[in-house]
């Protein structure tokens, strides 16, 4: 399974065809602090007026009908919560992008690699994380890093896998030139460079992890291709860096043995009990089990930045995602603060909220891009502040409605 994370990006939340993937990304924007405040105020709200369609209205119990997969994708949940973001490796990389997820599934943790032999290659293998980040909100500016890892059964099977999915290597087209590479800091490392298309990747195993890093040097490669100038070197050092970086933050991880995964809480915080869930057969959004802290929260944003301040303002600390995303704040304050930080851009216009649900600020999108759901809401309860989106107008008013009213329920 993979699980694309929502994009906490400016004011819009949309979904993107990446490949056979389609990846949830939610906009919270990026408005100052002192925007108009839509507290609830003195209004009250009638829970049995709400429309909430057929949507549950009370907390319910996370459960999970199968065990070990949930387990492997809370392990890559875990190891999101630890991972070094890309302004940690390098502090012009405070742009995330798409490429971020949970995945477990053996083809789908990179759109570049060539996982044709993934299950052959990859044996062992149990959860994965990928994080990646670029310098500009352009991606044909500056440089994208991709950097993951991945969590093997056994020492052995990460030192073979990392052999084996080298020799599978990268999707580049028929005739392309690649070169291994050599790292004197990593002597392990299975490193292949393709020059004519500015892009690097090593496969580096480290006990029971083998970690992945791709430099793609989009800017350049444009640059050789426009002017015919000649290939830039190969960012071997930077590639190096970010093994060291990624090594050192993972030495304190204790990986959970493969029988014991299906012991790990799916709700520690009890924020999934009170997180609306997506319906059955629903294939509007990506998603992902468990609870993200303030940590791994920072690998969703686009404006790495700007929400890490907003964050911290506001003591946000948990988010979890079903139909939508619920954020815990510090107070009700916060969480208040926190959606008035939404704000309308040139694609995105205000429109009149539920009529039983005044407190909540919906809004429609009038973007380019033809896959955004065009309906947002946003409303604030207590302690948390939840964002749903839909396709249509009334699915998207019955979700805020009833994730307001599961809310309200939390006795």
């Amino acid at each position: 399974m993979r699980y694309s994370y929502g994009r906490l990006r400016s004011a819009r939340i949309r979904l993107r065809a990446a490949g056979a993937a389609v990846l949830a990304v939610s906009v919270l924007a990026s408005a100052g602090c002192g925007s108009e405040s839509h507290a609830a105020k003195d209004q009250t709200i009638d829970l049995s007026k709400l429309d909430t369609g057929s949507y549950a209205t009370k907390p319910t119990d996370a459960t999970t009908s199968d065990p070990m997969t949930t387990g492997r994708e809370l392990e890559a949940v875990r190891l999101a919560n630890i991972f070094p973001l890309g302004s940690e490796i390098d502090p012009a990389l405070i742009y995330n992008t798409a490429g971020t997820n949970v995945f477990t599934e053996a083809n789908s943790f990179n759109d570049y690699v060539n996982v044709d032999h993934f299950t052959d290659d990859a044996k062992g293998f149990i959860a994965g994380f990928a994080t990646s980040a670029r310098p500009a909100q352009d991606p044909d500016l500056g440089y994208t890093l991709t950097n993951a890892a991945m969590v093997f059964d056994t020492d052995a099977d990460a030192g073979s896998a990392a052999t084996a999915l080298a020799r599978s290597g990268l999707k580049l087209k028929s005739g392309t030139e690649v070169d291994p590479v050599q790292s004197t800091k990593h002597p392990a490392s299975q490193i292949l460079w393709a020059p004519s298309q500015q892009r690097l990747a090593s496969w580096t195993p480290i006990g029971k992890f083998v970690l992945f890093t791709m430099i793609d040097q989009a800017e350049n490669y444009s640059v050789e291709q426009e002017f015919g100038l000649a290939p830039e070197p190969m960012p071997l050092t930077l590639a190096d860096k970010a093994i060291d970086v990624t090594a050192d933050r993972l030495k304190d991880f204790q990986t959970t043995p493969p029988d014991k995964l299906t012991g790990l809480p799916l709700d520690p915080d009890g924020m999934l009990r009170l997180t609306l869930q997506r319906p059955t057969g629903d294939q509007t959004t990506g998603g992902f089990p468990g609870t993200l802290n303030q940590h791994g929260m920072l690998h969703m944003v686009e404006n790495l930045t700007y929400y890490r301040t907003v964050f911290d303002q506001t003591g946000v600390d948990r988010v979890s995602d079903g139909a939508g995303f619920l954020v815990r704040a510090r107070d009700s304050a916060s969480a208040q603060a926190f959606l008035d930080n939404v704000s309308v851009t040139r694609t995105q216009h205000p429109i009149d909220p539920p009529a039983e649900l005044p407190i909540a600020r919906c809004e429609k999108s009038h973007g380019p891009d033809p896959h955004a759901a065009p309906f947002h809401c946003y409303v604030a309860f207590g302690r948390y502040a939840a964002t749903v989106w839909s396709q249509q107008l009334q699915d998207a008013y019955q979700r805020i409605s009833a994730q307001y009213a599961i809310l309200a329920n939390n006795k």
